[in-house]
């Protein structure tokens, strides 16, 4: 009989003792899986595979906004050990802390990976902006949110951007984002198809954007394009304000496109109405033209013929005397008329003569006076 009862003491020693070999231990800050098995008012009531229930407080339930309503007996998810035991025998477990930690995990590998991700902007800062990533708060300097100088930041706040993780300290709680890689990827790819829809010799409508001394920039949708000097109009041009000013609407011509530097160059003035073609087609060597004085050089000076066409008369076709400047006898707007010597029209060049004309009106009194 005691025979009996030993063997079945011993039996019951060994179920317990199988019991607590299958409920594993347990370490502070461990990860274990929970499986929800009873919802109270402060708290959820979970099964870890311990011999105590888990008690897992509402506060400690996500990183992120949640509904209670959505959480219900039966679900399954990851928690980590915050107290082996409190007061009650129970054991404490943050799901909030193992999201943290698998946080931290996926933000590294952004980090290590230069992964881009999109974040919602939540507010200003001094010096910047601040967004959370996978429910951690990071901040955004002012000079990282895009590729360009952003005057009001607070236009930011509400909106998602693509950024990139560029520092990440989880020991400092240290997590910087930028955007301003990304930002100017964008616009050089957008740069690039927008340069490559561009056909030469047809026209688009663009925006002037800045003059210099040798011609204006136009904006074409994104992309600058140069109109040279040479191009604005077929009248000689000075400066580009005397024919455009910044944010003038304009119409232009694409002469040229170079996919590989992304130059392109622009024609303001209209190519389908070359003076050349209309004017000069009609002047010979041998007429004579009437003309004003426009620009004096070292050399000669220029007449205008007609708009956009113009001669020159060399210094030593002025007069009949020697002088060192045209300046001696011309002046600038003064009406002239001049012999067509030489007529390049390839080259666009008229060669004008005033001493010519002169001489053939001395031959002509030579011949009247006999």
């Amino acid at each position: 009989m005691n025979t009996v009862i030993d063997n079945k003491e011993e039996t019951m020693a060994d179920y317990m003792q199988e019991v607590d070999k299958s409920m594993a231990n347990i370490h502070k800050g461990e990860v274990k899986k929970a499986t929800v098995i009873a919802i109270a008012d402060d708290c959820i009531i979970a099964n870890i595979g311990y011999r105590a229930d888990a008690i897992l407080p509402w506060s400690e339930y996500s990183i992120e906004d949640f509904d209670r309503s959505e959480v219900n007996v039966g679900d399954e998810f990851f928690v980590t050990i915050t107290k082996k035991e409190d007061k009650d025998g129970n054991v404490v477990v943050s799901k909030r802390g193992a999201e943290k930690a698998k946080a931290y995990e996926q933000i590294e590998e952004l980090y290590k990976n230069q992964e881009v991700v999109s974040v919602k902007i939540e507010k200003v800062t001094k010096g910047g902006l601040l967004a959370s990533i996978k429910g951690e708060r990071a901040f955004i300097p002012g000079s990282q949110i895009t590729d360009t100088y952003v005057e009001n930041l607070a236009s930011y706040v509400g909106q998602s951007v693509d950024v990139q993780v560029i520092e990440f300290d989880p020991s400092k709680r240290k997590l910087i984002l930028s955007g301003k890689s990304i930002a100017k990827q964008k616009r050089a790819s957008k740069r690039q198809e927008r340069i490559n829809e561009l056909v030469e010799g047809q026209k688009y409508s663009g925006t002037i954007t800045k003059l210099m001394n040798y011609g204006a920039f136009v904006d074409l949708d994104g992309v600058e394009g140069l109109v040279h000097n040479t191009d604005l109009s077929w009248t000689r041009v000075k400066h580009p304000s005397d024919v455009v000013k910044e944010g003038d609407k304009v119409e232009v011509t694409v002469l040229s496109v170079n996919p590989e530097n992304g130059k392109i160059s622009l024609a303001l003035k209209d190519v389908d109405q070359d003076p050349w073609q209309v004017v000069a087609v009609n002047i010979e060597e041998g007429s004579v033209v009437d003309g004003t004085v426009t620009k004096f050089m070292p050399f000669g000076a220029f007449v205008k013929i007609a708009d956009g066409v113009e001669g020159l008369v060399h210094i030593s076709q002025i007069c009949k005397k020697r002088i060192t400047k045209p300046e001696e006898v011309l002046e600038l707007n003064q009406p002239i008329k001049a012999k067509v010597t030489k007529m390049d029209r390839e080259a666009k060049k008229i060669s004008l003569s005033i001493t010519a004309l002169d001489l053939e009106v001395d031959e002509n009194m030579k011949k009247y006076m006999s």
